[in-house]
């Protein structure tokens, strides 16, 4: 294959990265959007990441979810290289972690176009306290399916207004 077909192809595709603390919903968020999926999990725990892609409006997206523990912050760096925008999901029970701080400011400095899902709106429906960043906030219930989709197309409109 020609680098200039892959080029092509590749234009068809996006990935997507689902960032967050640990239990934070991100798994669960990426079953929501993913017909095709594949976890890599140890005693119901992501131990290195979940993956599902999905077809929207023709075009192929690469869902990928990143473990939530401090141990796995490597799995966190491999799996954003190349991404094309990410979701950031807090459990909004928890309130914003400083993990979930660094991970907005990093991809605010990237200048990744990411939301945030303020998940477990069944639990607290509070708004959260962002310490200054102006992100897109989504409310979620991602057991649900509340507003993941929703949040999905926003994030995706994001992405094509930057390319």
């Amino acid at each position: 294959m020609t680098g200039n077909n892959h080029s092509k192809l590749r234009e068809k595709e996006t990935k997507i990265l689902i960032l967050g603390s640990y239990n934070s919903g991100k798994t669960t968020t990426l079953e929501n959007i993913c017909h095709n999926k594949a976890k890599v999990e140890y005693n119901g725990t992501t131990i290195s990441l979940d993956y599902g892609n999905t077809q929207i409006n023709g075009k192929k997206v690469h869902v990928f979810a990143s473990p939530g523990q401090e141990r796995f912050r490597f799995m966190r760096e491999v799996l954003s290289r190349g991404m094309d925008g990410a979701i950031v999901v807090v459990d909004n029970s928890q309130g914003v972690t400083a993990l979930d701080l660094e991970i907005m400011e990093t991809l605010h400095q990237g200048q990744v176009p990411y939301v945030v899902f303020a998940n477990k709106q069944d639990l607290n429906s509070s708004h959260l306290d962002l310490n200054g960043l102006d992100p897109h906030v989504v409310p979620t219930t991602a057991h649900e399916g509340k507003g993941v989709q929703e949040g999905l197309n926003l994030l995706l409109d994001m992405v094509q207004q930057g390319s």
